[in-house]
């Protein structure tokens, strides 16, 4: 048999890293198992049910109108769109590095608006989840839906204006946020650096879902040993992760044949 060369690199790499994951891996064990026990010591607390109660009735009381926290993120938003447009508006038409400062404000504006939008969606699926338990009614689902309606309408209002800017300070960018294909447009129109920065942008966010999304498929494995929730929150903990990495290897085939075919002809 032939023996492993001590010098190969791919080997020296998994000498190296072995022992780090075999110490996350008991780490992730002793901290499951503290989990386990506090959740178990949680449902054998004789006051469990009053406290679920109380924590469920003051979520009914306060989630319908907690949607209008997000207008703290929105108005973040503006701030630095508003600044960004005065940026813009004081530029003299010469050095192209006194805009970036203004790019960099619409960046964060469009940041604040998803922010926004996140913990609009957040704190309806709050409220729908908690009619069936008597805890909200239907009311209480009616106004979580007008301040979700005005919450993304003031996002769509400010993402439209800061594109709208962002073009005007960048002549060749193309695309409308109501053009139901603006990102394949927007993405034409982008320079080589650009595409690389979204790339990299874009794999980095890709890895975070897939981390996050195991982290909560895990917890809800977990919190589904001790109280029943049912499979349909552990699948839809999971469907993140299996949709990102059979697209993201499906998108990455997919750019290997097409830099490929030429090389045929």
């Amino acid at each position: 048999m032939k023996q492993p060369n001590m010098q190969d690199p791919v080997a020296r790499d998994n000498r190296k890293n072995w022992p780090k994951f075999v110490a996350v891996l008991i780490v992730a064990l002793f901290a499951g198992g503290a989990l386990g026990t506090a959740v178990t010591w949680i449902m054998e607390n004789p006051s469990r049910d009053e406290i679920i109660r109380h924590l469920g009735v003051a979520l009914g009381t306060c989630s319908p109108w907690a949607v209008l926290c997000a207008l703290l993120f929105w108005a973040g938003s503006m701030v630095c769109y508003r600044r960004g447009k005065a940026a813009f508006a004081s530029w003299d038409g010469e050095d192209e590095d006194a805009l970036e400062p203004a790019e960099h404000l619409l960046s964060w504006s469009i940041l604040w608006a998803t922010a926004s939008q996140f913990f609009a969606f957040a704190v309806f699926s709050v409220v729908v989840s908690l009619i069936p338990l008597g805890y909200a009614d239907y009311i209480a689902l009616l106004a979580a839906i007008v301040g979700l309606l005005a919450v993304t309408f003031l996002v769509l209002f400010t993402q439209q204006r800061v594109v709208d800017l962002t073009r005007r300070i960048n002549p060749e960018k193309q695309g409308s946020v109501y053009d139901f294909k603006f990102q394949k447009k927007w993405l034409a129109s982008c320079d080589e650096a650009e595409r690389q920065r979204i790339g990299q942008a874009a794999y980095s966010s890709f890895l975070v879902t897939s981390r996050t999304s195991m982290i909560v498929w895990i917890a809800m494995v977990l919190v589904n040993l001790y109280l029943p929730i049912g499979p349909l929150p552990v699948l839809a903990a999971l469907i993140p992760w299996g949709v990102g990495q059979i697209s993201y290897l499906a998108a990455c085939l997919k750019m290997e044949r097409s830099h490929a075919a030429p090389s045929k002809e």
